[in-house]
C-alpha cells in the first residue's frame, strides 16, 4: 500500500499506519507550467506544458460550530454490537444497535448541521437542486486493536462521517482509489497520481461528506483511547436523471 498524508491537515505524523508514508503540502500539488520539472531535452525551443486533473473526487470537510458534550455523553451510553473476524483473528469496530441515530431528538442539532452541509455539497459542488434525505445513521467505536474493514456504501448517493471523538493519535480514515493501477513506476515521490490510498487525519467535531461509491476503511487503533465516529447514508427525493439523456428515473413510480 502507498500512503499519502495531506500535509496541511497533519499536526503530528500518526504512528503505526504503514511503512510507506509521506507528508505533503499544497505546494506539492501546484500544477500549471511544468517546464521547471521537465526532463532536459535537446529539442528547442521549450514548450509550455499544462497538466489537467480529470474527474476529481470531492470530499467536503466542515467543522461543527457548537459544543456537543451532551450529545457525546448520550452516544457513549448507547449500546453497540461488536463483530469478530475469525478469519484473521482481528477485531472489527463496534457499531451501534440503533441504525437511525440521527432520528433521535437528542441528536437534532447535529442533524440540522449535517443537513445544511449536505445541501451545500449537493448544490455548490455537485450542481444539483436535489433534496437529500438521511436514510440510516449509526456510530462506530474503535478501541485498541480494532479496525474498520474496507468498504463502500451501497444504496446511498452521498455518505458522511462526523467525528465527536478523534485526535492525531487515533487512526484517520483511509480512502482508496477505484482506479486499478496495472503497472507500477519506481516511485521517488508520492502524489495524487501514483498513490492508491489516502490517509485523511481529522480534528474533533469535523464532518466529511463524499460519494458513497468511494472505498474507505480505518486502520488498527493502537492507542488506548477509543475512536468514535457517526456515519450516515443519504438518498434524494423526487426523480433521478434527465428525460432527454434517457436517464430519467421517476422514483414515485417505483413505490
Amino acid at each position: 500500500m502507498d500512503y499519502l498524508n495531506y500535509g496541511n491537515k497533519v499536526q503530528q505524523k500518526p504512528q503505526g499506519f504503514g511503512q510507506q508514508k509521506v507528508e505533503l503540502n499544497k505546494n506539492d500539488f501546484s500544477f500549471g507550467n511544468l517546464n521547471s520539472q521537465s526532463v532536459s531535452s535537446p529539442v528547442e525551443p521549450k514548450t509550455k506544458d499544462e497538466l489537467m486533473q480529470l474527474f476529481p473526487v470531492p470530499i467536503l470537510i466542515s467543522s461543527y460550530p457548537f459544543d456537543y458534550s451532551k450529545e457525546l455523553e448520550w452516544i457513549k451510553k448507547k449500546p453497540d454490537s461488536g463483530i469478530s473476524n475469525a478469519l484473521n483473528k482481528t477485531s472489527l469496530n463496534r457499531q451501534s444497535e440503533d441504525t437511525f441515530i440521527l432520528d433521535n431528538p437528542e441528536m437534532s442539532r447535529v442533524r440540522q448541521f449535517i443537513d445544511s452541509k449536505l445541501k451545500e455539497f449537493v448544490s455548490n459542488i455537485m450542481g444539483s437542486d436535489a433534496e437529500m434525505v438521511i436514510t440510516q445513521s449509526w456510530f462506530n467505536r474503535n478501541g485498541k486493536g480494532e479496525l474498520h474493514h474496507e468498504h463502500t456504501h451501497p444504496n446511498s448517493m452521498v455518505s458522511g462521517v462526523w467525528y465527536p471523538q478523534i485526535n492525531e493519535k487515533l487512526p484517520p480514515i483511509q480512502f482508496k482509489t477505484g482506479q486499478q493501477i496495472g503497472m507500477a513506476f519506481p516511485i521517488k515521490k508520492y502524489n495524487f497520481y501514483n498513490s492508491e490510498t489516502f490517509l485523511l487525519p481529522l480534528r474533533k467535531g469535523e464532518l466529511i461528506l463524499f460519494p458513497s461509491t468511494l472505498s474507505h476503511s480505518v486502520p488498527i487503533n493502537r492507542s488506548d483511547e477509543e475512536r468514535i465516529s457517526l456515519s450516515f447514508n443519504t438518498w434524494c427525493k423526487g426523480s433521478l436523471g434527465n428525460i432527454k439523456s434517457l436517464t430519467y428515473l421517476p422514483l414515485e413510480r417505483c413505490v
